[in-house]
């Protein structure tokens, strides 16, 4: 539980620290890490689908850390 702060694990952590508070990601976001601790990314696609009014939008909004809109507005399936 306490990688982040070990030696090995501080790097990685320094990267997501700024002003000694951790950066907000989405969950689909990553943070900028230098060549050097380059971990493997791994790409896949997210199908989501069901009825008009039930959040679909929002949860990609989420997702992807962008802020969720305010009011509900139809969008195109």
């Amino acid at each position: 539980p306490g990688w982040l702060l070990s030696p090995a694990g501080r790097p990685y952590l320094d990267c997501i620290l700024h002003k000694n508070q951790r950066r907000v990601f989405g969950l689909l976001e990553r943070p900028a890490l230098p060549p050097a601790l380059a971990v493997p990314t791994v790409t896949y696609k997210v199908f989501l689908a069901g009825r008009s009014g039930v959040g679909k939008t929002a949860l990609v909004a989420w997702l992807g850390g962008t802020p969720v809109p305010p009011a509900h507005h139809e969008t195109l399936g």
